[in-house]
């Protein structure tokens, strides 16, 4: 019984370490498409929808919340991921 509740808590933390790696990676590819997007067109994206059409960002919607939002065509826009729970 022990055995099992271990093998059991060690495939939760593979599967919970694999999660926010993903995340980490997600991160990274809207920065990376955002900054990519500002050095050709001299602003930054208005949006999520932007990206994904026309610098081919894609990620598991379902997995995760990408919060975008724009201050300004040459200000940093504010990123954040966030893993929904419901998944």
């Amino acid at each position: 019984m022990i055995f099992l509740l271990l093998f059991i808590e060690g495939i939760s933390s593979l599967s919970t370490g694999t999660v926010n790696r993903q995340k980490e990676s997600l991160e990274n590819a809207v920065v990376r498409s955002v900054t990519y997007c500002y050095a050709m067109e001299g602003s930054y994206p208005g949006d999520l929808a932007y990206l994904k059409e026309y610098y081919g960002l894609t990620y598991n919607e379902d997995l995760f919340f990408v919060d975008y939002h724009i201050s300004g065509s040459n200000i940093f826009p504010d990123i954040t991921v966030v893993e929904r729970k419901d998944f």
